[in-house]
């Protein structure tokens, strides 16, 4: 008479599949996790400049002076292609009168104090100064997978 010990070669099979579903799920379900928060750190990032944005804003008010606003014109670097792209989506007329709109790259952000806020690469920030509107040029997911650009759509 053979003894069985162990588990037969089904069951081995069984084993091994639900060990692989368990463990795609856990994946599958740790990257939806990293992407919520992904959109939430931008989120927070577009936060922190509309904030600085809005101090820098009201000294311009009071001094109208253009040397208070931190930036590039979006006029000087509209040929230079993630703001190209980025235009192209209409999602504003940068032509509209008494808008102050300006691009802020990395060197901008640390240069405001906001050194713990990291563009992606070939991302910038364009803000209208009038409004206190910050965009981000590559957008983020929200947990509906819609893709946004500014603050205020989310």
């Amino acid at each position: 008479m053979k003894s069985e010990n162990g588990l037969s070669f089904l069951g081995t099979i069984i084993l091994v599949v639900i060990i692989a579903v368990i463990t795609f799920g856990v994946v599958y379900f740790g990257r939806i996790q990293a992407d919520k928060e992904k959109a939430e750190d931008i989120k927070t990032n577009m936060l922190l400049v509309q904030a600085k944005v809005k101090k820098i804003s009201g000294d311009y008010t009071l001094e109208e002076k253009d040397e208070i606003l931190v930036g590039t014109k979006l006029s000087d670097m509209e040929e230079e292609q993630p703001i190209k792209e980025f235009l192209e989506k209409e999602l504003f007329k940068p032509d509209e009168k008494n808008k102050k709109y300006y691009v802020l790259n990395q060197q901008n952000l640390n240069d405001l104090g906001l050194d713990k806020v990291i563009l992606e690469e070939n991302a910038y920030y364009i803000v209208e100064y009038t409004s206190s509107e910050v965009y981000y040029t590559k957008g983020y997911l929200d947990e509906k997978g819609n893709l946004h650009y500014s603050v205020s759509e989310s």
